[in-house]
C-alpha cells in the first residue's frame, strides 16, 4: 500500500509540473513527458494487475486535468505499460540505460499509439505528419527529463537513503555504504 501511495503522489507531482510548472517555463508546445518515465518504471517493477490498474486510471486522471479526449492517455500509457512487461521477463531490470532505451521506444509508441487513434476516429484531418515532424524534439526531451531524474535519484538516494535500494535503479558501490 505504501509503494501504490508513493507512485500516485509521483504521478501528482508528474502532472502538476506537466501540466502547471513546465509550460510556463518552456516556450512552445514541447515539454518533457513526465507521467511516461513514471508509466515505464511501474512497467519495469509492478505486476501486471496492479501496476496495470493503476496506469490506466492514472491515464484517466490526467485526461481529466489535461485531455481533450476522454480515455485517450488511460488506452495509450497502458498499451505503452503492457508493451514493457512483454519485455521484462527478457531483460534485466535494473539497468539504468534500459529504462533510457525504454523511454525512447516509449515516446516513439506513444506518438505512434496517439496518431493512430486520432486517425481511426477523425477522418477529416491527417494527424500523422504531425507527429511525425514533433517526434525528434519529444524524443530528445524524454531522453533528458529520464536522463536527469535517474541522476536526481540516484544523487539522493546516496545522500538520504544509503542503505535502501530503489527498485530499477543503479545500486551504489561499496564505497557509499558503512
Amino acid at each position: 500500500m505504501n509503494r501504490t501511495l508513493i507512485y500516485l503522489v509521483m504521478a501528482g507531482i508528474a502532472v502538476v509540473l506537466q501540466t502547471v510548472l513546465l509550460p510556463l517555463m518552456l516556450n512552445g508546445y514541447y515539454k518533457p513527458d513526465l507521467l511516461l518515465i513514471l508509466v515505464i518504471y511501474l512497467g519495469l517493477h509492478e505486476e501486471p494487475q496492479r501496476g496495470g490498474l493503476m496506469v490506466y486510471s492514472l491515464g484517466w486522471c490526467y485526461d481529466g486535468v489535461a485531455g481533450s479526449f476522454p480515455g485517450l492517455n488511460g488506452f495509450i500509457l497502458l498499451g505503452i505499460f503492457l508493451a514493457v512487461r512483454g519485455v521484462v521477463t527478457r531483460v534485466n531490470t535494473e539497468s539504468s540505460s534500459l529504462l533510457l532505451l525504454l523511454v525512447v521506444a516509449g515516446t516513439i509508441l506513444q506518438s505512434a499509439m496517439v496518431a493512430f487513434s486520432l486517425d481511426f476516429f477523425n477522418q477529416a484531418t491527417r494527424i500523422w505528419p504531425q507527429m511525425a515532424w514533433q517526434l525528434p524534439a519529444q524524443l530528445l526531451l524524454n531522453f533528458i527529463a529520464a536522463f536527469v531524474l535517474l541522476r536526481l535519484i540516484v544523487w539522493l538516494q546516496r545522500i538520504f537513503l544509503p542503505r535502501r535500494n530503489l527498485p530499477g535503479l543503479r545500486k551504489l558501490d561499496s564505497r557509499y555504504e558503512s
